[in-house]
C-alpha cells in the first residue's frame, strides 16, 4: 500500500508541475519545476523514495530504461548507423579521456587516493538529454549540437557503468585490469547491441502478422489491440532485466529495441491506423510522465542526501565537483573542436550540454551495497549533487547569451490558435453560403466554437440540455449531417492549404492538419 500511495504522489507531483508551468510559469521549463516540487516533497513530506523507488536497479529498469527506449524510437535507423562513428568517439574514447583527466584533477587538486578519485570521475560521464531540454527552454540549439548530444546520452550510460565497475574493483581489490574492462565492455555492449535488435526485431514482425492476419481477430467485436500494446509498453523493462541477468548492457538493449521500433513504424504505419496511433499516444504521455518522475526523484534525493546524509567536509566536496565539472567541461570541448571539427561556439555549446541528472546519482547510489567505507560514499553523494547542480545552472545562464531565443512553447500555441480561429472563420463563411436546418446549424457552430475554446460552460450546459430533450435524428438526416460536417472539414483544411504555401507558418499548418484528420475521424467514429 505505500508503495502505491508513494507512486501516486510521484505522478500526482508530475501533474502539479505542468499545471504550474501551464498557468503560472510558462516561461521555466517543467522539468525545473517539477525538480523544485521534489525538493519540497523531501522536505516537508518526508517522502519515502528510498523505500521503493531509488533502489539504483528499480530506478533505471522501471524508468531511465523505458525513457531511453521511447527516445530511441524518435532516432532513424539509417541516421544512426551513418552516424555510428561519431557516436562511438563520444560515447567511448571521449568519455575514456574525461575520466581519466577528472580522475587526475581530483588527485592533484584535494590528494584523494586514484581509486576512489576514479569512482568519482566514472560516475561524472554520462549525461542527460532531458536535463539538456531543461536548460535549453526557448532557445534553439544548433542542429549538429542537438544531434550529437542525443545520441551521447543514448549510448553514454552504459560506458559510466562499465567503467564504474572497473573502478571499483581497483577501489576494493587494489588491482586495475584494464584488459579486462575491455574484454567487457565489447561483450556487454555488443551483447546488448544483438539482444535488443534480435528481441524488437521479432517482436515486430510478430506483431505485423498478428495485425494482418484476420485469423487472430475476435469477429465477435474483439481484437488483440490491447494485449499488444501492453506487451509493447512492457518490453522495454524485460529486455534490460533480462540483458542485466546475462550480464550484457541492458541500456544499449533498450536503445536498440526503441531504434529498431522506429523503423517497424515507419513502415506500418496504416497496417492498423487504431494500433499505430494508441501505441505513438501511450509513447508521448508515458515520456512526459516518466521524465517528469526523474526530476521530482531528483529533486527528493538531493533534498534527502543533506538531511540524512552528514558530511564535515562539505568543501571538499564542493571543491571535487567543481573539478569533475571542469575537467568534462574542457575534454568535451576540446574533443569536439579537434575531433569532432565544431566551430568555437558550436563545441562550447556542446561541452556546456552535457547535463547531468537522475542517472548520476543512480550511479553513485549503486556504491551503497558495496564496500565503500560510509564516509566515502557520503563524500561521493555530496560531490556528484555539486556537479549536478554546477551542470545544471551554469548553462541555463550563458546559453542564455550564447544561444538565439526559440518561439516558446505558449508563443507557438498563441499562433497556432490564431490560425485556428481564422480557419474556423473560413468555414463558417462557407457554411453561411448554404442552406442548413437551424438545428444542424446550431450544432455545428457550438462545435466549431468548441474547437477554437470558444464556448463556456454554460454554453456546454445549455447544448446538453438540448441534447437530451431532443429527438433523435432520422436516419437520413444522420446522413445529411455527416455529410455538412465533411464540408466544414474539407473547407478547414482547404484554408490550411492556402496556408501552407507560406513557409513561416508552415509547422503550425502540420499540427493543424493533423488535428482537423484527428478530428474527422473521432466525429464520425460515433
Amino acid at each position: 500500500m505505500e508503495t502505491f500511495t508513494g507512486i501516486s504522489e510521484l505522478i500526482l507531483a508530475v501533474c502539479l508541475a505542468m499545471v504550474i508551468q501551464n498557468w503560472i510559469l510558462k516561461k521555466v521549463s517543467v522539468n525545473y519545476i517539477a525538480m523544485i516540487i521534489g525538493i519540497l516533497m523531501a522536505l516537508f513530506l518526508k517522502f519515502p523514495v528510498n523505500r521503493f523507488i531509488f533502489e539504483p536497479e528499480v530506478f533505471i529498469g522501471l524508468v531511465v530504461a523505458p525513457l531511453l527506449f521511447f527516445e530511441g524510437q524518435q532516432n532513424n535507423l539509417h541516421s544512426i548507423l551513418r552516424s555510428w562513428r561519431s557516436i562511438f568517439g563520444i560515447t567511448v574514447i571521449m568519455i575514456v579521456i574525461a575520466t581519466c583527466v577528472a580522475a587526475f584533477g581530483v588527485v592533484i587538486t584535494t590528494g584523494v587516493s586514484m581509486p576512489l578519485a576514479l569512482v568519482l570521475a566514472t560516475i561524472s560521464t554520462p549525461t542527460d538529454a532531458t536535463a539538456t531540454e531543461s536548460v535549453s527552454h526557448g532557445l534553439k540549439l544548433p542542429k549538429t549540437v542537438s544531434k550529437y548530444l542525443k545520441n551521447e546520452s543514448l549510448f553514454n550510460d552504459a560506458s559510466g557503468l562499465i567503467l564504474l565497475d572497473m573502478a571499483v574493483t581497483w577501489y576494493v581489490s587494489k588491482e586495475l585490469n584494464i584488459g579486462h574492462t575491455l574484454l567487457r565492455f565489447l561483450f556487454s555492449s555488443i551483447g546488448g547491441l544483438i539482444l535488443g535488435t534480435l528481441l524488437m526485431g521479432m517482436l515486430v514482425l510478430t506483431f505485423q502478422k498478428l495485425l494482418r492476419s484476420n485469423a487472430n481477430f475476435d469477429h465477435s467485436g474483439y481484437e488483440p489491440i490491447t494485449a499488444l500494446i501492453t506487451i509493447y509498453l512492457i518490453m522495454p523493462i524485460m529486455i534490460y532485466y533480462l540483458a542485466e541477468h546475462i550480464q550484457v548492457s541492458g541500456i544499449i538493449a533498450v536503445v536498440a529495441a526503441g531504434i529498431v521500433a522506429n523503423a517497424g513504424i515507419e513502415r506500418s504505419r496504416l497496417t492498423s491506423l487504431s494500433y499505430t496511433y494508441t501505441s505513438l499516444t501511450l509513447t508521448r504521455y508515458l515520456s512526459s510522465m516518466l521524465n517528469g518522475i526523474v526530476f521530482v526523484v531528483l529533486g527528493i534525493v538531493i533534498a534527502q542526501t543533506f538531511q540524512e546524509k552528514s558530511l564535515t567536509r562539505l568543501y571538499l566536496a564542493i571543491l571535487i565537483g567543481t573539478v569533475l565539472y571542469l575537467a568534462n567541461l574542457l575534454v568535451r570541448f576540446l574533443y569536439s573542436k579537434i575531433i569532432m571539427k565544431l566551430s568555437a561556439k558550436d563545441a562550447i555549446i556542446f561541452a556546456l550540454g552535457g547535463i547531468h541528472g537522475a542517472v548520476t546519482f543512480a550511479l553513485a547510489y549503486m556504491l551503497e551495497q558495496t564496500v565503500i567505507s560510509s564516509s566515502n560514499f557520503t563524500l561521493i553523494l555530496y560531490s556528484e549533487v555539486s556537479l549536478i547542480i554546477l551542470s545544471m545552472i551554469v548553462p541555463t545562464i550563458l546559453f542564455r547569451r550564447l544561444l538565439p531565443k526559440d518561439r516558446t512553447d505558449f508563443e507557438k500555441e498563441d499562433n497556432i490558435q490564431q490560425i485556428k480561429c481564422d480557419m474556423v472563420d473560413y468555414a463558417q463563411s462557407k457554411l453561411n453560403e448554404i442552406y442548413l436546418p437551424k438545428r444542424i446549424r446550431k450544432q455545428l457552430e457550438f462545435d466549431l466554437n468548441a474547437q477554437i475554446d470558444e464556448t463556456s460552460m454554460k454554453d456546454f450546459i445549455r447544448e446538453l440540455k438540448k441534447s437530451v430533450k431532443a429527438t433523435e435524428l432520422t436516419p437520413s438526416q444522420k446522413e445529411f449531417r455527416d455529410e455538412v460536417y465533411r464540408y466544414a472539414f474539407r473547407e478547414e483544411r482547404t484554408y490550411l492549404g492556402q496556408l501552407s504555401q507560406k513557409e513561416e507558418t508552415r509547422p503550425e499548418f502540420l499540427n493543424l492538419y493533423r488535428e482537423v484528420l484527428f478530428g474527422r475521424s473521432f466525429v464520425f467514429a460515433f
